[in-house]
């Protein structure tokens, strides 16, 4: 294994620069290289000689002799410990020593015994490398003196080498700088309205350049300024142009003093015109200048700069989320602060729809959204001109969000697709309205359901009792009174429920003809809408009965009711009383007709004791509390 001081040389940047500088690494095998490592066996004697180059992460072998692989790991690597020799590196054995007895290639196949490396030296002087030769048997004795001279040697000859290599590399750099220049300035020249000159500088008695001569201009320089070349050659810029910048002047200045070539774009106040251009030397005195007039660029480029303001302002303004991408790649190029508020992280700018996958969102049957059934895909694709669709967007911190996205194309005046835009909003509170009115239409249906059903029973079992049409017509009436007062009284209370008490006098109140015929007492207790209709029917018939037979029948009668909660927790119950006081004396019926019946029933199924006693009827109801506050 490398100790921590041989890993750090390794890995410095500043070697690792200098070795890809040379781009030696994967390259074919070459002669001068393998010569060396011949020559190298056969000076030391060994079957195994390497040109080993240690990178970052491997060792590789730009030229090798009796050993196979053309690169190992650095944990198989000896050579890492040559980048901290100044001079060979010899180990006689390497099962003894402690750098390398654990080494892959020691312990396994093939087994070397035998290490001799010179370090190999980059142009800038870091240690690249080494030239080594390995034995499959230990040498005690190491290198003769001769074997290690010629190991040295040839370590130079391959350093020599890769000077040469690196020089040469960058002679070819320079040059294809040069060819990449030329190949600029000719496509340059191509295009129209470009304008050409050649000046000389002048001097004063000092050598300082303070003014520069047209030397030659052509007729495209001419049209772009709108100076002849008559009026130009042979006088100087500062006659004419008398009021130019002295800027114009220094730098050209410059590429004369220092042969650096610069390119510029610059505004001529004089000339009220934009200019783009280079400049570079063609002797210790002369340059060329090659320039574009580009004022209709720069003016085009500040109304699209105007207008990408605008279009940021307004993106930046809305109260919704905007992301664009462009067709047919789908990449993103921007989203505006309102989608970050709403998606919970910044605008993930893809690379093309195939990343889209990075947006994490939901069906409403909890299949994940796949990257193509987003509108952006799908319009980016030419799927088509306009996509919406509603998810549940996962936000990063774990908070999940209904969102409605809604794409259109973006297609340029010849009809060409090149883009797409969506809009996001924040749908959530709309869901959840959605949700709630899905709740309330069910309960109203079966609501609805429970009170026709009821309706229907209360007309039949009113039909089939009364004597006659009309006193069937009548009590029906009163029921369905009844019945509406109930649900009025559901509609005013809280959600779903009513309070006993309304309850009571909602439905009595008709009956309480001077304002003291009822005694009523009782818990605030809220009940659910089967019990409010029951007990408003209820109520009814005992106030029916007692008007044409009980104490309301007679003017000085009256009614205690009362209500109570008796048990605790799951095993409470709702104790109604019902006391009838200063009425005529009672006689019990002689037969039960629907009102006694469905005064029998009680609430929620509970237990009801109707009696006749001869000062006045009571009614006793007793039934589980949790039964009367379920809906139903």
């Amino acid at each position: 294994m490398c100790a921590s001081s041989d890993f750090g040389r390794v890995h410095d940047d500043d070697r690792l620069q200098a070795l890809d500088a040379l781009d030696l690494l994967d390259t074919p095998a070459e002669d001068g290289f393998e010569d060396i490592v011949h020559l190298a066996a056969l000076v030391c004697g060994t079957p195994v000689a390497l040109v080993s180059l240690v990178a970052g992460d491997r060792q590789w072998f730009k030229a090798r002799i009796g050993f196979a692989p053309s690169q190992t790991d650095l944990n198989a690597s000896v050579c890492v410990y040559v980048l901290a020799e100044p001079d060979l590196l010899v180990i006689p054995d390497l099962t003894a020593d402690p750098r390398t007895r654990d080494n892959p290639l020691v312990v396994g196949e093939p087994l070397i015994r035998f290490y001799a490396g010179a370090p190999l030296h980059g142009p800038d002087g870091h240690v690249l490398g080494s030239l080594c030769v390995i034995d499959r048997k230990a040498r005690p004795s190491g290198l003769t003196a001769k074997q290690a001279d010629g190991l040295r040697r040839l370590a130079r000859q391959v350093t020599t080498i890769l000077r040469e290599r690196y020089q040469n590399a960058q002679l070819r750099a320079a040059h294809a700088e040069r060819e990449a220049n030329a190949i600029h300035w000719r496509n340059l020249f191509s295009h129209l309205h470009e304008g050409f000159l050649v000046g000389e500088a002048i001097r004063d008695g000092e050598g300082r350049i303070t003014d520069w001569r047209y030397v030659e201009v052509n007729r495209a320089w001419s049209d772009l300024v709108g100076i002849p070349p008559e009026r130009a050659i042979g006088r100087t810029v500062r006659e004419v142009f008398p009021d130019l910048e002295d800027v114009w002047i220094e730098e050209f200045a410059q590429v004369v003093e220092t042969g650096e070539p610069i390119t510029f774009k610059r505004q001529s106040s004089i000339l009220d015109r934009w200019y783009e251009g280079r400049a570079q030397r063609l002797s210790p005195d002369t340059f060329t200048v090659l320039f574009l007039d580009v004022t209709e660029q720069v003016l085009a480029d500040r109304a699209v700069r105007a207008q990408q303001a605008q279009l940021l302002t307004m993106m930046e303004s809305v109260p919704i989320g905007i992301m664009l991408a462009e067709a047919p790649s789908g990449r993103i190029l921007m989203g505006n602060r309102r989608l970050a508020d709403i998606l919970g992280h910044d605008t993930l700018y893809s690379t093309s729809s195939n990343a889209y996958g990075d947006f994490v969102a939901y069906h409403e049957d909890g299949r994940r959204v796949d990257a193509n059934e987003y509108p952006l895909a799908q319009i980016s694709n030419g799927e088509c001109e306009r996509s919406t669709i509603e998810v549940e967007y996962q936000r990063p911190d774990g908070e999940r969000r209904w969102i409605a996205i809604a794409g259109e194309a973006i297609r340029d005046d010849q009809g060409v697709l090149v883009g797409a835009v969506v809009a996001i909003s924040d749908i959530g509170e709309r869901k959840d309205a959605d949700a709630q009115q899905a709740v309330l239409n069910r309960e109203l249906s079966h609501r609805l359901k429970n009170t026709l059903t009821l309706v229907q029973a209360i007309a039949a079992q009113t039909l089939r009792n009364a004597p006659d049409i009309d006193t069937a017509r009548e009590a029906l009436a009163a029921r369905l009174i009844a019945l509406g007062k109930a649900h009025d009284i559901l509609l005013d209370g809280p959600a779903d429920s009513a309070y006993v008490e309304a309850v009571v006098r909602g439905t009595l109140d008709l009956h309480d003809d001077t304002g003291s015929r009822f005694q009523i007492s009782g818990p605030n207790l809220s009940v659910g809408p089967s019990t409010t209709l029951s007990l408003g029917l209820l109520l009814h018939e005992l106030a029916t009965n007692a008007v044409k037979y009980g104490a309301l029948s007679v003017s000085d009668g009256t009614v205690a009711i009362c209500w109570m909660i008796e048990g605790e927790e799951s095993g409470a119950s709702l104790r109604f009383e019902w006391r009838e006081q200063g009425g005529p004396p009672v006689t019990p019926p002689t037969r039960r007709g629907f009102g006694s019946r469905l005064i029998e029933r009680g609430l929620s199924g509970g237990e009801v004791a109707l009696c006749y006693l001869p000062e006045g009827v009571t009614c006793t109801l007793v039934s589980p509390l949790a039964g009367l506050r379920v809906n139903g």
